[in-house]
């Protein structure tokens, strides 16, 4: 008897396994334009970059017979001069070619993918040969999806999987306010039920595309219910080598800045996740030399870029850190030079910046046009606007708070010549967009009388630098 119920205990078995149908998911998120890797020491690896995550890939899906897909949960877009390139009249287009050439099947909006334009937004999924899916960013005037592409179903051995695309509800208070204009954003819950019952119709498993970060994400799945089986996220760029589940649905999370790729392998039975076994591979090789169609594109668009952005623009005497809760050398750097660079044009009392725009970290000695680019990779425009004396106090009491609490990044303000601020006098500022838009929350007013010049910062702090750093060449460097 006791043999009869192990030989059936075995047969179950047997069956449940010959039921269960296997996947690989391989997942990125936050690349941000990373196309070349960096040399690790003293292991003399290379850590990172399109060309070692292309290894990586097609290693491992050679290795096994298992069917996979490839998905990335947004900020492909901003960070380096390579994810500034224009390709086919589209900023960010030469990391939409390098995803097309990896084989990416799906990918969901960034913040970072809306820093341009809305119109340049719509043609990154115009150019991709995957789909951004966006579920819960709405088109005003036609009551679509932004990218046009709602939800999407990809086959793999057998298997149907739905996938799902969220971006962050905060969206605008990320991006300048212009871009995000015409877009109508739902609540991410309320953007997924509306579809939830076809896709879930049609599939054997569903997976959401996430960029809103952890917090967020996890609210996401207590309000999702267990048709949906993983959460894939982004954007505040952490990693889990054991992914968290919450409500039953596993949150996958792989790092930024191409540092690991996720791997994640399933067993699915009865349209669930019936096991999930997940590891963070290294994106390092002992080689930084690689001979594929991807490595010809990429020298490409490298020596065009290494021609451009090589030019000498002068030296700077100081190492520049940016710190997004401190004022730094930098930060006064770039608020001073920018009052300075319109003195003479609007005469401003000060400059406002935000210092969460800093983004590159600058040595003493040589400074390249490359440098300042990936130092300010937005593209924000120079305004002008005014206020009371009484607003710059209250701006300075927010941004003591800002700088303790650190619900924002901080602001770098100039002085006023040394004078005091009179709560009742009119002030004239010169700022960027991003600060203006953002006023509510960098400010803690209202600018009035405000006047966007058309400028580019980056271009005024190339202007600047050169002007400020440049050094006679009798005078040589050693």
């Amino acid at each position: 008897m006791k043999f009869r119920t192990i030989c059936l205990l075995l047969f179950l078995m047997a069956c449940a396994s010959l039921a269960a149908a296997p996947l690989r998911i391989f997942y990125t998120g936050d690349t941000h334009g990373v196309y070349s890797a960096k040399e690790v020491k003293p292991d003399s690896l290379w850590q990172g970059g399109y060309l070692i995550l292309e290894e990586h890939l097609n290693r491992l899906r050679s290795q096994s017979d298992m069917p996979s897909l490839y998905l990335d949960s947004g900020d492909q877009q901003t960070g380096t001069i390579f994810a500034s390139l224009v390709e086919d009249g589209v900023h960010g287009g030469a990391v939409l070619q390098v995803f097309n050439r990896l084989g990416l099947d799906a990918s969901v909006y960034g913040n970072h993918e809306f820093d341009f334009s809305y119109g340049n937004t719509r043609d990154l999924a115009r150019l991709a040969s995957y789909p951004f899916v966006c579920t819960n960013l709405l088109d005003k005037s036609t009551g679509k999806s932004v990218s046009g592409t709602p939800w999407t179903i990809i086959e793999r051995g057998g298997l149907r999987i739905g996938i799902f695309g969220i971006t962050l509800e905060l969206l605008p208070e990320k991006v300048k306010a212009e871009n995000v204009r015409s877009v109508r954003i739902l609540p991410p819950a309320d953007a997924i039920n509306l579809h939830l019952d076809e896709v879930d119709l049609k599939t054997d498993l569903i997976v959401v595309l996430s960029h809103q970060g952890f917090e967020a994400d996890s609210l996401l799945a207590t309000q999702l219910d267990d048709r949906v089986d993983l959460i894939i996220g982004g954007h505040d760029h952490i990693w889990a080598e054991q992914p968290p589940r919450v409500n039953g649905k596993y949150l996958l999370y792989s790092g930024s800045h191409l540092n690991w790729l996720g791997v994640a392998d399933l067993d699915i039975v009865d349209d669930r996740v019936a096991s999930l076994s997940n590891r963070l591979q290294p994106l390092t090789s002992t080689t930084n030399k690689f001979s594929t169609p991807l490595a010809d594109y990429i020298q490409q668009k490298v020596l065009a870029i290494e021609e451009q952005m090589s030019r000498l623009i002068g030296y700077i005497p100081m190492d520049w850190v940016p710190n997004k809760y401190e004022s730094t050398p930098v930060s006064r750097w770039v608020a001073n030079s920018l009052r300075m660079e319109y003195r003479a044009i609007y005469n401003p009392d000060l400059a406002i910046i935000n210092n969460g725009g800093i983004r590159k970290a600058i040595p003493a000695g040589p400074l390249t046009l490359g440098d300042l680019t990936e130092m300010l990779p937005f593209n924000n425009n120079v305004v002008v606007f005014s206020c009371y004396g009484r607003d710059l106090l209250a701006f300075d009491e927010l941004n003591a708070q800002h700088a303790i609490g650190k619900p924002h990044d901080i602001c770098e303000r100039t002085q006023l010549d040394g004078k005091r601020v009179d709560p009742e006098a009119i002030y004239r500022v010169v700022s960027h967009d991003y600060v203006a838009g953002q006023w509510d929350k960098y400010l803690g007013f209202k600018p009035f009388d405000v006047y966007e010049t058309g400028d580019l910062i980056l271009d005024a702090m190339i202007r600047q630098a050169s002007l400020q750093f440049a050094i006679p060449e009798a005078e040589g460097w050693d």
